[in-house]
């Protein structure tokens, strides 16, 4: 995460706020046992000021859906757009169709942190 955070999180007030709350997101996703993290939206592009991080937090095997930690995930952070998918089936909706292009059907990067 520090990777996406030096890379992502500095040139704007919307950047520095969306990086704030990723550093606050980590702890929470490891207390509730999510594998891996990926990132999509304009936060993850060359965007002065992006509205938000698109997130797609992946429940590893210790994910525990009824934990302090994920309903504390559900609920949602500031400047972060919140996705827990727990089957392979919804990730590869997410990944494939819904985040893997752009509205004008072009393939587009994700960046993914393992937890």
């Amino acid at each position: 995460m520090d990777d996406v955070i030096q890379r992502f999180g500095h040139g704007s007030d919307e950047r520095e706020a969306g990086g704030q709350s990723l550093q606050w997101l980590v702890p929470m996703c490891r207390r509730a046992g999510i594998a891996r993290l990926i990132l999509n939206g304009s936060f993850v592009t060359a965007c002065r000021e992006p509205r938000d991080v698109d997130c797609i937090l992946v429940a590893g095997p210790a994910f525990d859906r009824n934990s302090d930690a994920t309903l504390a995930l559900r609920f949602g952070l500031p400047f972060l757009s919140i996705q827990v998918v727990e089957t392979e089936e919804e990730l590869q909706y997410y990944v494939e169709w819904l985040f893997g292009s752009d509205r004008a059907g072009r393939l587009k990067g994700l960046v993914e942190v393992v937890l």
